[in-house]
């Protein structure tokens, strides 16, 4: 005991000045020296012109206040606020059921005309009539729906062009040099590429397969189902390849870098040790201590940015289904009124719209879990 007293007493000074700049907090909170120097300049920016729908359901977005757990999401509060945008939006709605079930009325009562007459030509021009107005209506349909469901994949894109820079600046900060140079940029280009394509050449097909699918039911003999169903087609194989590849590479790429990392961090660690034998061991301890830091923050991030993702999208769905939803019940209404064609043109206008759900939804999917495995691959590294 008395030989090691002097070894203690030289190591007791240099414990001294290295321990201060050890990253030290409490179990409920985070450093300030991570959260002061991290920029949310852009996020905050970002967070500012969302509309009231989603402010009135966003966390605490201080990330000092945030401690381990991250974010708090209050999930009873928004599943109630979501359901009750739904509902208004139907309610909201209910004014284009009522137009469409008076036009198919007027039909039926100009139809019946037909047997005073004894000539078809009184139902060919009372139903041409009506189904170019219900035409108008429809298209007006399509022109605000559309242009709801390519303003919110343009909310998601600037969404993940301004947080995908805080997070790789926390994977930076754990020690994922390799990840951050090498999925940064393929993320970046992925998410713009995606955006165009969804925007760009999926929803004009979806809306092409729209129009040709209710034209269709004009005239009986003029038939462009096919069309219509090719169009759908290959909109939805654009969708799935595109899910394939983005997913595909980002998930590839982000782990053979994660893995790189963590070589690099063990050889770092093991260097260290070796090297400087008697701070070695606390330098080491100090660094993986900062990447562990940093990848806690770098999941609170991940919780907001998933449920940010998921805030942006919800809204203008509800609003796309609802109006599917009142397509769907005007043909279920208008069909035992006598006129088939009419509903089953009111019905392929209903699977339109549930098209262009299906197509924003996947997009935030893809979104989503692009977030969900930069948050994953990058924590390998400080394992």
């Amino acid at each position: 005991m008395r030989k090691r007293a002097p070894m203690v007493l030289l190591l007791f000074p240099v414990l001294l000045l290295v321990l201060p700049g050890m990253p030290v907090w409490a179990a409920d909170a985070l450093p300030p020296q991570i959260t002061e120097a991290l920029d949310l300049s852009e996020l905050n920016r970002f967070i500012d012109r969302l509309d009231n729908d989603v402010m009135m359901y966003l966390p605490n977005l201080d990330i000092k206040s945030w401690g381990l757990a991250g974010p708090e999401w209050d999930i009873q509060s928004v599943g109630r606020g979501i359901f009750k945008y739904f509902m208004r939006e139907l309610v909201f709605n209910l004014r284009l059921l009522a137009e469409l079930f008076l036009i198919a009325v007027s039909l039926a009562i100009l139809q019946n005309l037909q047997h005073a007459f004894e000539a078809d030509t009184v139902n060919q021009v009372a139903f041409g009539i009506c189904f170019l107005i219900v035409m108008g209506i429809v298209f007006n349909s399509f022109r605000v729906t559309f242009a709801v469901a390519r303003e919110a994949v343009t909310e998601m894109t600037d969404f993940m062009y301004a947080i995908i820079p805080v997070i790789f600046s926390l994977i930076v900060a754990g020690g994922g040099m390799t990840t951050a140079t090498i999925v940064h940029p393929l993320l970046v280009s992925a998410v713009g590429i995606v955006a165009g394509l969804v925007k760009g050449v999926v929803f004009p097909l979806i809306l092409f397969s729209g129009v040709f699918g209710m034209v269709q039911f004009l005239s009986e003999g003029f038939q462009v189902n096919k069309i219509a169903n090719l169009l759908r087609n290959i909109a939805t194989g654009l969708l799935g390849l595109a899910m394939t590849v983005f997913i595909g590479l980002i998930t590839i790429r982000g782990f053979a870098a994660s893995v790189a990392d963590s070589m690099a961090l063990r050889t770092m660690k093991y260097f260290t040790n070796t090297f400087l034998p008697v701070v070695g061991g606390v330098v080491s301890d100090s660094a993986e201590m900062a990447a562990g830091c940093s990848q806690v923050l770098k999941s609170g991030v991940g919780v907001l940015g998933l449920g940010l993702v998921v805030l942006i999208t919800v809204f203008p769905l509800m609003k796309i289904l609802a109006v599917a939803m009142i397509y769907y019940c005007s043909s279920a209404v208008i069909q035992p009124l006598g006129n088939g064609r009419m509903a089953d043109a009111l019905q392929a206008v209903g699977g339109t719209f549930l098209h262009l759900f299906g197509a924003v939804a996947i997009t935030a999917l893809m979104f989503f879990i692009a977030i969900s495995i930069l948050v994953g691959v990058a924590g390998v590294g400080v394992r």
